[in-house]
């Protein structure tokens, strides 16, 4: 059906990728068929893949390649719309914050996303990209549907379990690796078993395959989507352009990211390994799941981010140690939690270049129920040795640890 309702939109498809580009938020073709092709050729551990689920992914990587050209217009209307005028619009100097899951990012996204000197597209902008879309919304939809009821009504679509453990808000920054892999076929990977989970979910690094185009791809979508929030809220401005900044836990496209953009400041929260693989387990597990498939096994999950956590460890602090032009800001996590003060004055004073924390940085957290989830398995229930993966990892053990205390603003 979907097939069917697209077909007469694959000509102005076709045409508009020849006028201007091919859009960076939909599946590449070689992609399409690498996924068809492990789909009926891994062999995952118990529980395995049934037929049936075998069959259901199949027909769900087709519907996205089906709706390629529905999505990829979506996209071209705005080069046709507002082309010149996104062309025209700088980014400059951005702030990324590349951080691993669970390591306190999304917190420190909640403070700086308040900075009226800074700027960053919500999730419902991700997931949307569409310049055109954000304009037309609020007079169309956006009289029956408010922005509260529209929060409400997405939250309630969310696992109760999920909103203990995430400050999901749709209207604030969030993590922008959900668009990016939600707009191509990583997320199929978890129900293909953990070694394929392991090589196409992960965070530290592309496909080899893949990483000629996903590399371009992500930093255009990010370049397209920064100038579209810039022109966005230009008009709300009235005296300097505000700094894009973009959260998430893009470690793969860092390297391309510090080359667009040579200005850039990129910031990461380091934790404990340990406590940082036993909270990411159980937040995928308790992410929303296909409604066929359901969620990901426990075994598949722990096996498969044992290893992309262990590979984003080392190459976080490999690439946040390096000596380069950027800007490279390390936050622990420890310090983070103990002294929010100074913490947030080390991050205005090597992202943001200003000596004195401006007066609506909070100095201290909200109080927040951080404990006594529904579901929480530990380490060892999950059959993972904490000792092991701390030892495995000394050095980035060692690297987490406050250097030394940082002295808040009184």
């Amino acid at each position: 059906m979907i097939a069917v309702l697209n077909l007469f939109l694959w000509p102005l498809y076709a045409a508009g990728r020849r006028i201007w580009y091919r859009p960076p938020n939909v599946p590449h073709v070689a992609q399409v068929k690498r996924y068809l092709r492990l789909t009926w050729s891994v062999q995952p551990p118990a529980p395995g893949l049934s037929r049936r689920a075998r069959i259901w992914l199949t027909l769900s990587i087709v519907r996205k390649l089906f709706m390629t050209p529905l999505i990829g217009l979506a996209w071209l209307l705005d080069e046709l719309l507002y082309g010149r005028a996104l062309n025209a619009t700088e980014i400059v100097a951005p702030l990324f914050v590349i951080s691993g899951g669970r390591s306190g990012s999304t917190q420190m996204t909640r403070y700086l996303e308040a900075d009226p000197t800074l700027t960053a597209p919500n999730l419902l902008q991700c997931m949307f990209p569409y310049l055109w879309l954000w304009r037309l919304a609020p007079r169309t939809i956006g009289r029956i549907i408010t922005a509260e009821k529209a929060r409400a009504r997405i939250k309630a679509m969310m696992p109760p379990e999920l909103l203990e453990r995430h400050d999901l808000d749709p209207f604030k920054a969030d993590t922008f690796d959900g668009a990016m892999y939600a707009a191509h076929l990583n997320p199929f990977a978890l129900y293909l078993g953990p070694d394929v989970s392991a090589r196409e979910f992960n965070f530290a690094a592309f496909v080899p395959e893949e990483r000629s185009w996903m590399e371009n791809a992500f930093v255009q979508l990010v370049d397209r989507l920064g100038r579209k929030q810039r022109l966005f809220i230009g008009d709300a401005e009235t005296d300097k352009p505000r700094r894009l900044f973009i959260k998430g836990h893009f470690l793969c496209a860092a390297d391309a990211l510090e080359r667009q953009y040579p200005d850039a400041a990129f910031l990461t929260l380091v934790r404990d390994p340990a406590s940082r693989l036993q909270s990411g387990i159980n937040y995928l597990r308790v992410n929303p799941s296909d409604s066929a498939m359901g969620p990901p096994p426990w075994a598949w999950l722990s096996q498969s981010l044992l290893q992309t956590e262990s590979d984003y460890c080392r190459i976080e602090q490999a690439w946040f140690s390096r000596e380069s032009g950027a800007r490279r800001c390390v936050v622990r996590f420890a310090a983070f939690v103990s002294d929010l003060g100074g913490t947030m004055e080390h991050v205005y004073r090597v992202c943001l270049n200003q000596e004195t924390l401006p007066p609506h940085v909070p100095r201290t957290h909200p109080r927040r129920e951080r404990k006594n989830y529904t579901i929480n398995r530990s380490l060892a229930e999950l059959g993972i040795d904490a000792d092991l993966i701390r030892i495995e990892l000394a050095d980035y053990v060692a690297w987490c640890q406050p250097e030394k205390p940082q002295k808040a603003l009184s």
